[in-house]
């Protein structure tokens, strides 16, 4: 019995012992494998290849679009000048439909090492834009940078405001304005409106920042958990009417129309309780607070047709 079952084992060991292969099999399978290398290096040379004309068609493609959009920007800014003539403003917007009652513009926070960077940029490009729609009768601006560096600058802000405003208008009827901090609870008077009173504003500008988008709803949803954690409201009272209005006084209206200077449309973290209806305007390959993109961005939104609702 145990050398039948020792003789059964050798057969089965035998049987799953592979056989050799013969010569012309062994040369066979060294071709293939030859063969796949070398098709392995020509299809990464086809791809990669493939790849370099493909970067290279899209920038010659990229770099000619470059220089037709700044040419193009080169000669709207020729075109539309508004040489600091609240007149020529005035004409510019005379034979438009409608007017934002709410403007925003979104400034790039630049190094301070590159032309217009750094907060002396933004005082010029925010003092620039309040003039413009002082001059196109907009009652309402709100800037916004990331950073907040405006807001926290409000003094410096003021002066650029006032001094801009003085140059178009001249020394002894520079308009009005005030300046509001949103997440401060702020407001501060222009600096030739001290004393006084019966000097009436003719715009108001809110100066935003992150801090106003995300951060500002986290903190009233919180809040409101609170009040309902402690029974000071019920569930039937959370309305997006309630959110709505608390978000106005926190932040502001929102706006019908909003400008991005920069080379595309990059919100940067702007309040987005306040873009669900805005218009948005950009220009490519931009970088620079220019008139042209500011009389473009009214002009669109003369024209643009809103079904609210519908």
């Amino acid at each position: 019995m145990v050398s039948e079952h020792t003789n059964d084992g050798k057969l089965r060991l035998k049987s799953s012992i592979p056989k050799p292969l013969e010569a012309s099999e062994v040369e066979y399978i060294a071709k293939k494998a030859s063969w796949d290398r070398k098709m392995g290096k020509l299809e990464y040379i086809f791809y990669k290849s493939l790849l370099v004309i493909l970067f290279t068609i899209y920038g010659v493609f990229r770099f000619f679009q470059y220089r037709y959009n700044r040419l193009r920007l080169s000669i709207l800014t020729i075109v539309n000048n508004p040489a600091n003539t609240p007149q020529l403003i005035k004409q510019d917007v005379k034979g438009l439909k409608k007017l934002p009652k709410q403007l925003g513009a979104i400034l790039e926070d630049k190094p301070s090492y590159t032309v217009g960077g750094g907060l002396k940029g933004l005082l010029e490009e925010g003092s620039e834009i309040v003039c413009w729609s002082v001059c196109a009768d907009i009652k309402h601006v709100s800037l916004y940078d990331y950073n907040g560096l405006l807001a926290t600058n409000v003094d410096e802000f003021r002066k650029a405001v006032h001094h801009k405003l003085a140059k178009y208008y001249g020394p002894q009827n520079i308009p009005s304005f005030t300046v509001k901090v949103p997440h401060l609870h702020k407001v501060y008077e222009d600096i030739s409106k001290v004393g006084d009173e019966e000097k009436k504003s003719v715009i108001e500008i809110s100066l935003l920042s992150a801090f106003d988008g995300r951060k500002t709803i986290v903190e009233l949803l919180k809040t409101v958990s609170d009040l309902k954690d402690k029974k000071e409201i019920q569930s039937s009272d959370l309305t997006m009417e309630l959110l709505n209005t608390q978000l106005i006084e926190l932040v502001g209206q929102e706006p019908d129309l909003i400008l991005c200077f920069g080379p595309r449309l990059d919100l940067t973290g702007y309040p987005p309780w306040h873009i669900r209806l805005a218009e948005m305007h950009w220009e490519m390959d931009n970088n620079e607070v220019l008139y042209a993109v500011f009389i473009r961005g009214l002009r669109n939104y003369s024209s643009a047709k809103m079904n609210v609702g519908k």
